[in-house]
């Protein structure tokens, strides 16, 4: 059903149509988009909101494996020569 939508507009909570969402939702509220149903002629203001919030560990960023760019100054033998010793390139 949304998938065939067209989001025509994302506001911010604060912004010029969403006062009183804001009033209703307080913190809770993230963004307010207005969808377009191009079949049935139709807008559809939807909210998206904060229902939950606990403590959780966030991933890291990258993984011992994974590929990362280094920028090392061509003055900095010594580095680039331990870097590549390890495996760059």
């Amino acid at each position: 059903m949304f998938k065939d939508m067209k989001t025509q507009t994302h506001l911010k909570p604060g912004q010029k149509g969403t006062k009183r969402l804001v009033e209703q939702y307080g913190e809770s509220l993230l963004c307010v988009r207005y969808r377009y149903d191009e079949k049935r002629g139709i807008r559809l203001k939807t909210v998206e909101i904060i229902v939950e919030e606990k403590a959780g560990k966030r991933s890291p960023r990258h993984h011992d494996e994974d590929v990362v760019p280094v920028v090392v100054a061509y003055t900095e033998k010594a580095l680039r020569d331990k870097l590549k010793a390890a495996g760059g390139r």
